[in-house]
């Protein structure tokens, strides 16, 4: 989340056409006043704030804005007042027909305020960074609680989060890449065709090798491993050498300090001893997810028995093994990278749809249930569109409008009357997001988000308003406080 915000100083204005001898009357009543040519005058009220000026025509439509939330320092002034041109053209540009038209405006006061909240349904939008992420894959581990993935914001890139600083880098890779995982300062990009060495620092890549029908690589140093759909292929500081598959459907591999191992979707594990591969005893098998390397001869194992997901660390060295329970609520882990240093893990959960990255750090086993503590948490939902359900962010299938907010607005201050209602709505336009009035007039900027094609609001409060609004990314939400400080002006016809 981040918090985004800013102060807007709002007015009404009281637009007032008349000659500059007729401006003494202009409190008794602006209606009175009428002006033949295309330059208006009008006295603001006495409140600080932003004025936001229209033009309408008989049947109250709203044919031209001429200001949205301006400084009082952008009209011209006068001795009587301020001064504002039209040039008697409608929104479009096109000359008006002849007729009757009049000037109205509304002061917004300086303690309307409009804040950022919270992102929702995609927690890796960094606006600061430009960065609009519209799906992520394939986390990987790096050093010192420092992570990659995989993203799509546009183009296939990867991003950097230093999880002390959480800033994102981010750099553009090749499109393809079905899997990263980390080797300490380098990335290791897995391709269909090829296999790809990147540093992590610029994004450079240092090493490329060409290998058809890749289903699964690692790397540790200078040394790799790539499992194909015929063969495995090592290379160490000596040698390139080609083993056989134990069985056809090999389809995961870690590369430890001491030997290499590979595994089939049943759970089967088969380690290097020399230049052929034995198999690895274990007491129990399930549906492999996912395979890595841990600290030392270590390996973690992501199984699946049923409807149940657990983890397994084995220590070749030991020849140990124990499973490792997961925290409750979690959904479907699908993949696991896990720290070469200590007892880091970084999950990759399914949403369905979408997915949630998670960092835990294993403490200990206690009573047969394992101790977590978790560093990172982010996920990503993809919708098409969005709904507000007590006051949760929820994907819906289908679009549903909100209706305008009634807000009581504080006396006139020129008239010390009640002032009517206000019907405000937010409307989306090419500049983003703005607050409007029930006849169309823009009274101050919400967002500057472009392609927006959502947007709701709900009341926050007898005087604000909550806004959320969606570019099919990310649903933004922000606070409207203050709105009781509108203040209404019919400034004359002419």
């Amino acid at each position: 989340m981040r918090i985004l915000g800013r102060k807007l100083p709002t007015v009404w204005v009281c637009v007032v056409l008349s000659l500059p001898w007729f401006a003494p009357r202009l409190l008794a009543g602006a209606e009175e006043n009428e002006e033949t040519g295309k330059q208006l005058m009008f006295l603001p009220p006495p409140v600080e704030g932003l004025i936001s000026l229209g033009i309408y025509d008989t049947r109250g439509k709203l044919v031209r804005v001429l200001k949205q939330a301006a400084e009082v320092d952008s009209f011209k002034s006068g001795l009587n007042g301020l001064f504002v041109d039209w040039d008697g053209a409608d929104a479009t540009g096109k000359a008006v027909s002849t007729g009757k038209y009049f000037a109205r405006g509304v002061l917004i006061g300086e303690d309307v305020n409009v804040s950022g909240v919270a992102y929702h349904l995609n927690d890796w939008v960094d606006d600061a960074q430009n960065l609009r992420v519209k799906t992520i894959s394939s986390p990987a581990l790096l050093g010192g609680r420092s992570l990659a993935v995989l993203a799509d914001s546009g183009h296939q890139e990867v991003l950097i989060i230093d999880t002390a600083t959480m800033k994102p880098q981010r750099f553009s890779v090749d499109p393809g890449i079905i899997r990263l995982k980390s080797d300490g300062a380098n990335l290791l990009a897995i391709y269909p065709d090829h296999i790809a060495s990147i540093a992590v620092l610029g994004g450079t890549v240092t090493e490329s090798n060409a290998i058809p029908d890749v289903r699964d690589a690692d790397r540790l140093g200078s040394d790799w491993a790539v499992v194909t759909d015929k063969e495995i292929q090592r290379k160490t500081a000596d040698q390139k050498t080609t083993i056989a598959l134990p069985t056809p459907d090999i389809n995961r591999c870690a590369l430890l300090g001491s030997s290499l191992v590979v595994a089939s979707p049943n759970g089967k594990l088969w380690r290097t001893e020399g230049d052929h591969l034995v198999p690895v005893e274990l007491d129990e098998t399930g549906e492999l997810l996912d395979l890595c390397a841990g600290t030392g001869d270590q390996i973690w194992l992501l199984i699946a028995n049923g409807a149940k997901t657990s983890l397994r660390q084995i220590d070749l060295a030991a020849k140990t093994s124990k499973d490792l329970t997961l925290p409750d609520g979690l959904p479907k882990i699908r993949q696991l990278s896990a720290s070469k240093s200590n007892s880091d893990l970084l999950l990759d959960a399914d949403l369905n749809p979408g997915n949630r990255v998670i960092g835990l750090h294993f403490q200990s086993a206690k009573d047969q249930q394992s101790v977590w503590e978790k560093w990172f948490d982010r996920s990503l939902v993809p919708y098409q569109f969005f709904d507000v359900r007590a006051g949760t962010v929820v994907r819906t299938e289908t679009k549903t409008d909100s209706p305008p907010l009634l807000i009581h607005p504080e006396n006139n201050p020129l008239e010390n009357t009640r002032q009517p209602n206000f019907s405000l709505s937010a409307i989306a336009d090419d500049q983003g997001v703005h607050l409007a009035t029930s006849d169309g007039l823009p009274l101050l900027q919400i967002s500057k988000t472009k392609g927006v094609n959502q947007v709701k609001w709900e009341a926050n409060g007898p005087s604000g308003m909550k806004v959320y609004l969606s570019d099919g990314t990310v649903v933004e939400e922000y606070s409207v406080t203050g709105l009781q400080n509108l203040y209404r002006f019919d400034a004359g016809s002419f």
